[in-house]
């Protein structure tokens, strides 16, 4: 037993509040594979699955030679792990159920192959497209949220999919996806709608003027057509409030925007250290 202003505290009580104040959460961008490259960030971070969390925006497979062990590392982690779909998992999905066909420089081979593969799928289809956590102050999505969604639609529409996803008859919502959905509007219903949603939340990168989604461009700030912004630069944007952290897959290169953190992957695995002064930390391929 211990004394502290007067109040007794257990020792294992006292350890549990001093692991608490200790604990720190880092959002991590797209994985792609590359399992070595994960432990190393790991390793440079000194990652404590005791104290620590880890946030995963998505894309944690494909491209990279060793998918299947980035799965089960993830997977492991139980809740010290907060894990978005990206657009490269619901491929993953597709490719499983037969609604889609591999594409060249697939790596998806071993999870398809696995003994463990129906567990590890089921556990994706069981991630979400949106987590907040009100006191970080933060929000994870992959690839953005659209500018006409308040923080509660945008909470609200991302579960809409994930009860498809995660449901016995999520296979319609695999057959169906539209992935040409560009535009929203409040009358959207059936397919079109969840096909947006789950575009929005895996696809989105550069947007025109009036929201509509680009499929197509990607690269640099200056590079693009013009017209199109980065989905976070589009004026009035409702949830200007939120600190927002999302994969930069589309490499948008660009300056430090208010309440916007993303995280590379530009010939790196990149993270950020969740406080009141973000720290980036990331390590080259």
């Amino acid at each position: 037993m211990r004394y502290m202003s007067g109040i007794i505290i257990d020792a294992s009580k006292a350890l549990w509040i001093w692991k608490l104040n200790i604990m720190t959460t880092y959002a991590i961008g797209s994985v792609k594979g590359n399992y070595r490259l994960l432990l190393k960030l790991l390793e440079k971070i000194q990652f404590d699955p005791d104290s620590d969390c880890l946030w995963f925006a998505g894309n944690l497979v494909n491209e990279g030679p060793e998918s299947l062990a980035v799965l089960r590392l993830v997977k492991d982690l139980g809740k010290k792990a907060v894990t978005v779909l990206g657009n490269q998992e619901l491929h993953l999905l597709a490719v499983a159920e037969g609604f889609a066909q591999p594409e060249a420089g697939d790596t998806l081979d071993d999870i398809l192959n696995a003994p463990d593969r129906d567990e590890l799928l089921k556990w994706l289809r069981r991630r979400g497209f949106i987590h907040h956590d009100s006191k970080l102050n933060f929000t994870l999505v992959h690839a953005g949220i659209p500018a006409e969604w308040s923080f509660s639609q945008a909470l609200t529409f991302g579960y809409e999919v994930e009860s498809a996803l995660s449901q016995n008859n999520y296979t319609a919502l695999l057959e169906n996806r539209e992935r040409g959905q560009s535009r929203w509007h409040a009358k959207l219903r059936g397919w079109k709608r969840l096909s947006f949603i789950i575009n929005a939340y895996t696809l989105m990168k550069y947007c025109d003027g009036q929201g509509k989604l680009d499929f197509n461009t990607s690269g640099a700030i200056g590079t693009q057509a013009e017209g199109l912004l980065p989905w976070y630069r589009l004026p009035d944007r409702l949830t200007s409030n939120l600190n927002i952290i999302f994969a930069d897959d589309a490499d948008f290169e660009d300056d430090i925007f208010p309440g916007i953190y993303p995280l590379s992957s530009r010939g790196q695995l990149s993270a950020l250290k969740l406080a009141a002064r973000p720290e980036r930390i990331s390590i080259a391929c």
